[in-house]
């Protein structure tokens, strides 16, 4: 290229600072473009990495079994990408790449998110209101619980034993029964993780056996967490 030809080369203007103020129209398009209505769907097959890249960009998947057509969480990458195998959200779910976890409620989320719930998960309260006093009355059966999934791997609440005493109902609370509450607070706590989901039957294995090691060992301090949570929530609103 000539010199004089180079001279006549267009500058690169420098980008425009972001601006001050918004107004509500626009403010609600960025909102909406951040959570992938901006984009056409995809022309062909819906496959896995769409739905990857879909919960990656939203930071979570509230999940949500309750329903008038379909669980509301399954309505979500539809309106983005059209109709889908659900199996395969399912899936997704299931795989390494994600994990379940109580965000603002039960929550499918990066598993590299796991380090930042930490301090959620030390402050996690046994439920239903007042099965703590269950937990603090029967320790020989919440060990046990603990050492049937040790020892058996995945179980959901039904493939464990009752308790030998005491109620085996909960009334008033959609737990159903003290098993499940007891999975509940050790998957609440951190102890254990999901690893399938039916509907509102969870699995539960140790959490070592379905997080991977590295987001396992990693240490967050709370503050730092938090902040890291927030800038996820914002970018994923469009700020």
């Amino acid at each position: 290229m000539s010199v004089a030809a180079s001279e006549e080369a267009p500058r690169r203007r420098a980008p425009s600072p972001p601006p001050d103020r918004l107004s509500l129209p626009a403010a609600r398009r960025v909102a909406l473009a951040a959570q992938g209505f901006a984009r056409p769907r995809p022309a062909g097959r819906v496959h896995r990495g769409h739905l990857w890249r879909l919960v990656e960009r939203l930071a979570l998947l509230q999940l949500d079994f309750v329903n008038v057509l379909v669980p509301s969480h399954y309505l979500v990458p539809f309106s983005r990408l059209g109709p889908y195998d659900r199996r395969l959200l399912d899936r997704l779910a299931a795989g390494r790449d994600f994990t379940e976890q109580w965000a603002h409620e039960a929550s499918l989320v990066p598993v590299e998110a796991w380090p930042l719930l930490a301090h959620r998960r030390a402050e996690f309260r046994a439920r239903p209101w007042g099965f703590a006093r269950f937990l603090d009355e029967r320790p020989e059966y919440v060990a046990r619980v603990l050492d049937e999934v040790r020892r058996r791997g995945p179980l959901s609440a039904d493939e464990l034993p009752e308790p030998e005493e005491g109620p085996t109902y909960l009334e008033h609370s959609w737990f159903g029964s003290p098993r499940r509450a007891v999975l509940e607070t050790f998957f609440g706590r951190g102890v254990l993780a999901v690893t399938e989901r039916r509907d509102f039957v969870r699995r539960y294995d140790l959490a070592e056996r379905v997080v991977p090691a590295e987001h396992l060992a990693r240490r967050v301090e709370p503050a730092a967490a938090e902040r890291e949570l927030l800038r996820r929530a914002a970018r994923a609103a469009g700020v």
